[in-house]
């Protein structure tokens, strides 16, 4: 039997019980609930670009509804008039919600509430209107009106630590699922792990198979199902994103996607055999969230390095740092890439002792496995695994 035979066996076991159990149906159905939710609920409450009613006494002037047009046209909103006899009729409609913004004579009535920036475009449109109305009156020409009224603001441009956001929000988007999926699947693999050891399960195994198959095949089972939900939590936001055409969404090119991929992968594979390895050290199955909380904490805290330090100050020495440790790599240097300002050495350097370390973590793993697999009826210690070498490992405790 080759190694990956061995190894598609318990992937095949793995995934039959993963799928046939009722906390996956659970935990998938409400993820998809949560996704369409998603989709829905904010297009239920916004409903579109906003709209905003102007009330005036008699039909509004043409030059004010031109200018309100164009405003609308490049912020983004509607706007509809309503037309009332007088000031008292003015000021009702806005009291009663029917108007946002109500005009008559020199007075503006605003309602507080929902109002937005629309009060401050129509001041800015009358003001503008009646300047030009008396730099005609002072006896400019149409010419220099018209010069006067193309004058424009600087061109507002945005700053951001992140030269192309839309590989910004990839970086961010890697960092965010890895680190979900991490917290989610990590102590169901470590759950099975101590499952199969209570139950002697994996001693059954091991007469059959090496460590490594049944650690990888394991571990390989919890991840497809990991990657099942994350499609179902993921496919309607993006589909629901797409159709509408949200801006957060970006145009992700293939290098960005794959490396994108490639950081999710080895990410994955270090982190998951650490939480098999302490799944491996427990007696009892209810001991191992326990077991693997310097995992969790870990994840957690490489996370929050991401998030404060990278995205702050993607060039600073401390993001360096973290970027390439590969115990928080996975997690950083997606982020600190995406802002455009990591030489590719760096990022090389980074993927390599990433790899190199999930590598460690598959033979630390596979190696705690085995030898922690024979000592039962207490929690397994490390410096007694390292005691526990060659054929006094065999023993089993009492």
């Amino acid at each position: 039997m080759t190694w990956w035979h061995g190894t598609s066996l318990v992937l095949s076991r793995g995934l039959r019980e993963q799928l046939r159990s009722k906390t996956f149906k659970i935990v998938t159905g409400v993820l998809l609930l949560l996704s369409i939710g998603a989709v829905v609920v904010p297009r239920l409450i916004t409903g579109g670009p906003p709209t905003y009613t102007l009330a005036t006494v008699g039909r509004a002037p043409v030059a004010l509804t031109t200018a309100l047009g164009s405003a609308a046209r490049s912020a983004d909103f509607r706007t509809t008039y309503v037309v009332r006899t007088d000031e008292v009729g003015v000021r009702s409609a806005v009291q009663r919600g029917e108007a946002t913004v109500g005009l008559a004579g020199e007075r503006m009535y605003v309602a507080e509430r929902t109002a937005g920036p629309f009060p401050g475009i129509v001041a800015q449109s009358l003001v503008r209107i009646e300047t030009l109305r008396v730099l005609t009156d002072l006896g400019l020409t149409n010419a220099q009106v018209a010069r006067l009224d193309s004058v424009r603001p600087p061109e507002q441009v945005f700053v951001a630590s992140a030269q192309d956001q839309g590989r910004a929000n990839v970086g961010y988007a890697v960092g965010l699922v890895l680190y979900l999926a991490l917290l989610f699947s990590g102590q169901v693999i470590s759950m099975t792990v101590a499952t199969e050891k209570a139950s002697r399960i994996s001693e059954v195994l091991l007469a059959v198979l090496r460590p490594s198959q049944v650690l990888v095949g394991t571990v390989l089972a919890v991840a497809t199902v990991a990657t099942l939900q994350l499609l179902v939590l993921a496919v309607p936001v993006l589909v629901g994103a797409s159709v509408t055409g949200s801006s957060w969404l970006p145009a992700v090119a293939a290098p960005d996607l794959a490396l994108a991929i490639t950081w999710f992968v080895l990410g994955f594979c270090l982190f998951a055999f650490l939480y098999a390895a302490g799944g491996a050290l427990v007696d009892k199955v209810t001991e191992a969230g326990t077991a693997v909380l310097p995992v969790t904490m870990l994840i957690i805290a490489g996370y929050m390095l991401g998030v404060i330090v990278v995205i702050g100050s993607p060039s600073s020495a401390w993001s360096v740092v973290v970027s390439l440790f590969p115990l928080t790599a996975p997690l950083t240097m997606p982020i600190r890439w995406a802002s455009g300002e990591v030489p590719v050495y760096q990022l090389a350097l980074s993927l390599l002792l990433t790899a190199l370390a999930g590598l460690g973590s598959i033979w630390l793993a596979s190696t705690v496995y085995r030898r922690a697999l024979v000592i039962t009826g207490h929690r397994v210690r490390l410096l007694e695994l390292f005691r526990r070498g060659g054929g006094s490992g065999h023993r089993r405790s009492r």
